[in-house]
């Protein structure tokens, strides 16, 4: 607990120093002890133990694979995304290669009945997603921006990464339109960043063996 106490104070106060608000946003780390989440609410600029639960279960609450971190956020522009209701394309490297292809929206509402297939399918090639967990009256969707990783580091980075995809797409919305990268280009990108840090962790591990 106290290791996971002090990765989730770390990164929490590295959310909470970002020039743009994350909203009610949520850490959870998978560890051999259980699975760990920060409570709603709480202040991620200054984490005590209390702010830290451990959920019921020992696997993570979104079916993700081998993923062992989980960062739910509220960033504007990914907010933006998700009141449209709309998923959008990689325009930039950095999304292609950290998050993937598509920011994919997914209506996660207990009333959609398929909303597990679409996670599914949302994580397949991409490391998060937009949730939509409510519908307003006028039309505009509420929710937040899911990302994973291996660790909460690899989450943390995810989240930045898309919301900084999410800010350069609304904005080339005003001058034209983004110009996204074709899906097969980002998909093959994606494979080669994840192949080569794969090398990188290992050769890192071989010389702390050594």
């Amino acid at each position: 607990m106290n290791e996971v106490y002090e990765v989730m104070k770390k990164y929490g106060k590295f959310m909470a120093g970002l020039d743009y608000p994350v909203g009610n946003a949520r850490l959870v780390q998978m560890t051999s002890e259980g699975v760990f989440s920060t409570v709603d609410g709480c202040d991620l600029s200054d984490l005590k133990e209390e702010d830290i639960i451990r959920l019921p279960g020992d696997t993570m609450p979104v079916p993700c694979g081998d993923m062992k971190a989980l960062v739910y956020s509220q960033t504007p522009y990914c907010m933006e995304w998700i009141r449209r209701g709309r998923s959008f394309d990689a325009a930039l490297d950095d999304m292609a290669q950290i998050f993937g292809p598509t920011a994919l929206v997914v209506d996660v509402r207990p009333e959609n009945p398929c909303h597990d297939k679409d996670i599914k399918k949302a994580l397949k090639d991409n490391v998060g997603f937009l949730a939509v967990t409510q519908k307003g009256e006028n039309g505009e969707n509420t929710g937040q921006t899911l990302t994973f990783g291996r660790s909460l580091y690899e989450a943390v980075v995810a989240m930045t990464v898309i919301e900084k995809s999410a800010e350069v797409s609304v904005l080339a919305e005003k001058i034209g339109g983004p110009h996204p990268i074709a899906r097969w280009e980002a998909k093959l990108m994606r494979l080669i960043y994840k192949k080569k840090y794969s090398k990188a962790e290992e050769a890192v591990k071989t010389r702390e063996v050594g």
